[in-house]
């Protein structure tokens, strides 16, 4: 039967067919040794997704916090200043919302340090808004030049912030403002901050600065943090940052065009957009791989931030109290330098331990792939080590785990750092931080071999 015929002709040939088609993917298989295996195709992909959440849920978020937090600090210093200026009573309640605000925004800002290899070093954030000790002598100068006074007291427009870069580098961010507000580590009694008050630091006897004066300066320096701040967000974030944020870092731009960039300045793209397009070529990123991506983030993020942590946060004002001031470390230029005994962060509020305690756990949050939270996520750095080395993951999360226990300890031992940088609970932090270091460069090595 020709039907019959038919039916049986169309069935051999799709069978045919069907078995061409299977030889050739057999024989594509058999000779495309380049090919990624299935495992390797899985990494690759829980590489590239545990980069998105680490940008996207880390990164993008801890910035836009403390742009947002930062804002509000400037606001609440400037009402004060206005109300310091007019001879108007600042009450106690008013300064202490300023220093609540002020430790909100000095968290989300320790917890972005385990990032510092982008935005913040390129641009120089970070030294211009988180350097210490303070020059109080070279303030209470500024603070009694009228022309400097006078430059920096409208914050309205940018012309500021040239006038904020003469004052002394080390007094125009967070801790210049932390001297105003807090002392021996409470907030500032109202009292202090009135027109008619002078200060009382030794450094201001020569030339003294009143409460008016201090709140003129505050405000500037504010205004300047919270602008390096969201400069911060837009240069992760790119066009995903608020529309208010965006136009005021484009206002920046235009006066000072060299100090408010925000793109990557080999592929003109965000910091963000720049991790996420690894491997596009280098017109797009300057990230090969997504293992490159990965060793950024644990070796010139994490690592970094715990090398610091240890050897100069900790360690120079450890060493200098225990060798009663002989002792050195290597700077910059790998020349030995005496340590500083008063190379204290954070010494007015006595906010230190908590500022060393969130650097960790901004690497907590980079390897977790989320903020503050108990347990990591599935598309986290941490979750990747648990599924391909889970004996590396185990003793990665000890060592975290060691590192931020004795720093509680040292929190809640009730001895601030600047009164007692030898004790030996800070040895044990810095011996505890150091092994989280070595463990985070064992599993980026891993990662890059594997």
């Amino acid at each position: 039967n020709y039907f019959k015929y038919k039916t049986m002709k169309r069935f051999f040939s799709y069978a045919l067919h069907f078995a061409m088609a299977i030889a050739m993917l057999s024989g594509f298989s058999a000779c495309s040794e380049e090919e990624p295996t299935p495992e390797t195709m899985s990494k690759e992909e829980t590489l590239e997704a545990l980069t998105n959440t680490y940008v996207k849920d880390v990164v993008s978020k801890t910035y836009t916090n403390l742009a947002n937090e930062t804002e509000v600090l400037f606001n609440k210093i400037a009402a004060l200043k206005k109300k310091s200026i007019a001879g108007e009573e600042i009450t106690q309640t008013e300064v202490n919302e300023v220093c609540d605000s002020y430790k909100r925004a000095r968290a989300y800002w320790e917890e972005s340090e385990a990032w510092l290899y982008g935005a913040a070093s390129d641009f120089e954030i970070d030294p211009s808004i988180d350097t210490w000790p303070l020059e109080l002598s070279v303030l209470a100068e500024d603070l009694n030049d009228a022309d400097k006074l006078s430059a920096i007291s409208n914050v309205d427009g940018t012309a500021f912030i040239d006038a904020v870069g003469k004052l002394g580098n080390a007094n125009k961010g967070f801790h210049g403002i932390e001297f105003v507000f807090f002392r021996d580590g409470q907030p500032r009694k109202a009292a202090n901050l009135k027109k008619d008050a002078v200060e009382t630091a030794e450094e201001f006897k020569a030339n003294p600065v009143t409460g008016d004066k201090e709140l003129i300066f505050a405000t500037a320096a504010a205004a300047y943090l919270r602008d390096r701040c969201i400069q911060l967000e837009v240069s992760w974030l790119g066009d995903k940052a608020s529309a208010a944020h965006k136009a005021r870092i484009n206002e920046c731009k235009k006066a000072y065009p060299d100090l408010f960039k925000t793109t990557v300045a080999a592929t003109g793209t965000s910091f963000g957009e720049n991790m996420l397009s690894a491997g596009k070529g280098e017109a797009k990123s300057t990230y090969a791989t997504w293992r490159k991506v990965v060793e950024d983030i644990l070796v010139s993020g994490c690592s970094g931030i715990c090398a610091e942590v240890s050897k100069q946060k900790l360690g120079q004002a450890y060493r200098a109290s225990v060798s009663n001031g002989t002792s050195t470390h290597e700077d910059e230029d790998g020349k030995q330098v005496a340590d500083d005994p008063n190379y204290i962060e954070s010494p007015y509020s006595y906010n230190s331990f908590t500022d060393f305690y969130d650097n960790i756990m901004s690497i907590q949050n980079a390897l977790y792939g989320n903020i503050n939270q108990p347990n990591y996520t599935d598309a986290s750095i941490m979750a990747y080590l648990a599924k391909y080395n889970p004996e590396m993951a185990n003793s990665l999360q000890a060592k975290l785990k060691s590192a931020l226990d004795q720093l509680k300890k040292c929190q809640d031992s009730g001895i601030p750092f600047v009164k007692n940088p030898g004790h030996k609970q800070v040895k044990d932090a810095m011996d505890k931080v150091r092994e989280l270091d070595d463990a985070i460069n064992e599993a980026s090595t891993w990662i890059l071999k594997n």
